[in-house]
């Protein structure tokens, strides 16, 4: 019995380093990684909060030049605007202005702008006609978050 205790101390050693190693090299990600899952909790965020016309919109992920506009626009789409369906259509990525193709599986190279395309099913008070549009919203990664350069102009014909 005496000899037990070593083996099955040495063997909970082993298992408990193997299970640190697997824990860090699981969570370890390449920059690509990083980039693209911020992307995609920014545009979760961002979308939920301007589909469900909360008071500011998502507008704290609208470049600085836009915010303005985008805020007394916005005030015009809560009170106009009602949302029925939302689907994402599309992700395209790029570099400096060029296409890149990435895998977001295993994302490799790194980017600096996205286009999501969107399809939206909204009625436009005040007419109760469903209205079907694709839109694109322009993400542009600043060096430390993702920030929108909106075009809020389909929400209002």
């Amino acid at each position: 019995m005496s000899n037990f205790r070593p083996v099955f101390k040495t063997c909970i050693s082993i298992l408990g380093m193997t299970l640190s190693l697997a824990l860090i090299w699981g969570c370890a990600s390449s920059p690509a990684e990083k980039q693209l899952e911020q992307l995609n909790k920014v545009l979760r965020v961002y979308n939920n909060a301007f589909e469900s016309k909360s008071e500011n919109g998502g507008s704290g992920y609208v470049q600085n030049d836009y915010r303005m506009d985008y805020l007394l626009k916005y005030g015009e789409i809560q009170s106009k605007v009602n949302f029925l369906q939302v689907q994402t259509l599309n992700h395209a990525y790029f570099k400096a202005g060029k296409p890149l193709e990435i895998n977001v599986e295993n994302p490799e190279g790194e980017f600096d702008e996205a286009i999501i395309t969107m399809r939206y099913q909204v009625t436009i008070s005040p007419s109760n006609t469903l209205k079907t549009f694709i839109h694109e919203q322009r993400w542009k990664h600043n060096g430390v978050t993702w920030l929108l350069q909106p075009n809020l102009e389909p929400f209002l014909r």
